[in-house]
């Protein structure tokens, strides 16, 4: 099995390896499909739900309060960006 980059996180942006192969079997996406890490994958999540008007600002920030964002400088602008919507 190669282990070159074949893909890359939505999140952060980062190069990554993944089987596809289990993709094809599965009705449905797995998160290494659209992020590096599961943890990468919640806070995507929840992200997007905001962005879509699912959760609230407030729902939003207390579902991050439960993650480590020291390193939300390197997530890509597009993130970055509802992220500090949230936060604010």
């Amino acid at each position: 099995m190669s282990k070159e980059i074949n893909h890359f996180c939505v999140l952060c942006g980062k190069g990554y390896h993944a089987c596809d192969s289990c993709n094809d079997t599965k009705a449905f996406a797995s998160w290494k499909s659209l992020t590096d890490t599961v943890e990468h994958f919640k806070i995507f999540i929840i992200l997007r739900d905001f962005h879509n008007g699912i959760l609230s600002k407030d729902e939003a920030k207390d579902k991050l309060s439960g993650f480590d964002l020291t390193e939300r400088s390197s997530f890509k602008n597009s993130a970055k960006k509802v992220l500090e919507e949230i936060l604010k």
